[in-house]
């Protein structure tokens, strides 16, 4: 059975809006723990000694190019890395959700149901329900986009930012990511050593 993903995950939602039309005067909400060029350089050993104990991961422009259904051995081993350190790993998207084969059979849980990001009660539910953790601050989230991943900061988790996968992906959707990122770029780095 094939699950697309509602009009209302991957288009406009009122968080989506609200959190939008805010970060230009937000400075807070564009904090990130980290940023990374690519998913494979998160470095596991940094998140364990900063003690997160999960990771919430979004797929389009982050493992892989916007709505990708195959994904590079050197992701898939970076996936396996966190999990066999002992962290809970779960995949976030707004997107299609059915694809992600290859991650669950090594046991990562694929978000659904939830409301779409940047929605706190999606991260919160995500949190709960799919990492089995209570305390966001033991949480991040890895993603592109500083409207939707960044809405982890909502939650009261840490966000690691990753230079977007570039692909196939609506010209609309490019843009407010790219205003986002230089909203974040004008209040300089604002990351946690």
């Amino acid at each position: 059975m094939t699950t697309r993903p509602t009009p209302e995950r991957e288009g406009f939602t009122w968080a989506k809006t609200a959190r939008f039309l805010a970060l230009p005067f937000s400075p807070s909400r564009l904090a990130t723990f980290m940023q990374v060029k690519r998913f494979e350089d998160v470095p596991i050993e940094q998140l364990l000694a900063k003690g997160f104990e999960g990771v919430l991961i979004d797929a389009d422009g982050t493992l892989a190019s916007h709505h990708a259904r195959e994904f590079t051995q050197s992701v898939i081993d970076h996936v396996r890395a966190m999990l066999e350190n002992g962290l809970k790993v779960a995949i976030y998207t707004n997107a299609c959700e059915d694809r992600f084969q290859s991650f669950q059979e090594m046991g990562v849980k694929v978000v659904t149901n939830v409301p779409a990001k940047p929605d706190p009660c999606g991260f919160k539910i995500a949190m709960t329900d799919f990492l089995h953790l209570e305390d966001p601050a033991k949480v991040c989230m890895i993603g592109d986009n500083y409207v939707t991943d960044g809405g982890a900061v909502d939650a009261g988790m840490q966000f690691i930012y990753v230079q977007p996968v570039k692909g196939n992906e609506p010209s609309f959707h490019s843009l407010t990511r790219l205003f986002a990122f230089l909203c974040a770029k004008m209040y300089g780095p604002r990351t946690e050593k």
